[in-house]
């Protein structure tokens, strides 16, 4: 389904539930990327395939993973296969997600890195917390911002020890906030149209568990 001009979310279920991995193509003038692909289930690459397939195949530019859980490369190989898009990520994730896709990641993007779709420019912003390596991309035009699990539709993402850090969630946090964001497509659940409230929220739900830990430990 289109969400706004040139953003789609290509999911086989016909609601933007928790729980479901939110696929995104963002379309421009010369070419597309997609952002995450989904959970590696049968018929759902050629859900993504067939949809691409439907909007005319733009050139596709890139398969864009925000990071390595599993729902967010899933039908990379199968895409990259079809359309010989590139596979695309952060360098901090790429060994994690080499290791867990079994296959190669093709390109790494830096923070702040751009990518020209035509009409649509894609900005990478390095966005660690939720993973050591987890990479948001901003359509800057459209001043939307597509951050992986980093922001959940509804409620909050894990930071699991090992994989990701609280003080480094703070800082993309920080780093979010000081974005031009008029609209946030969750790695999960619905749209996001007040960023600044969302964010804020966010932090001071971690600051707020941060208070609870400090006050039973002494």
């Amino acid at each position: 389904m289109e969400l706004a001009s040139g953003i789609h979310n290509v999911i086989r279920e016909t609601e933007m539930v928790m729980g479901v991995t939110n696929t995104y193509l963002v379309i421009g003038s010369e070419g597309a990327v997609f952002v995450d692909t989904g959970w590696d289930r049968e018929g759902e690459a050629q859900v993504r395939i067939d949809y691409w397939h439907k909007m005319g195949e733009p050139p596709l530019k890139g398969l864009v993973i925000t990071h390595r859980h599993p729902p967010h490369w899933g039908n990379c190989v199968a895409i990259r296969e079809a359309t010989g898009a590139p596979i695309i990520c952060s360098p901090l994730e790429k060994a994690a997600i080499e290791e867990r896709m079994g296959s190669a990641v093709d390109a790494v993007v830096q923070d702040g890195e751009f990518l020209d779709l035509g009409n649509r420019t894609l900005q990478f912003v390095h966005s660690p917390g939720h993973t050591f390596g987890t990479l948001a991309v901003l359509v800057l035009e459209l001043g939307a911002l597509i951050p992986g699990d980093t922001i959940m539709g509804v409620g909050t993402s894990v930071v699991n020890p090992g994989e990701g850090d609280i003080a480094l969630f703070l800082n993309t946090m920080d780093k979010f906030s000081a974005l031009d964001l008029s609209v946030i497509y969750p790695g999960q659940g619905p749209v996001i149209t007040d960023p600044a409230t969302k964010i804020q929220e966010l932090i001071q739900h971690r600051l707020h568990r941060e208070r609870q830990i400090v006050s039973i430990l002494e």
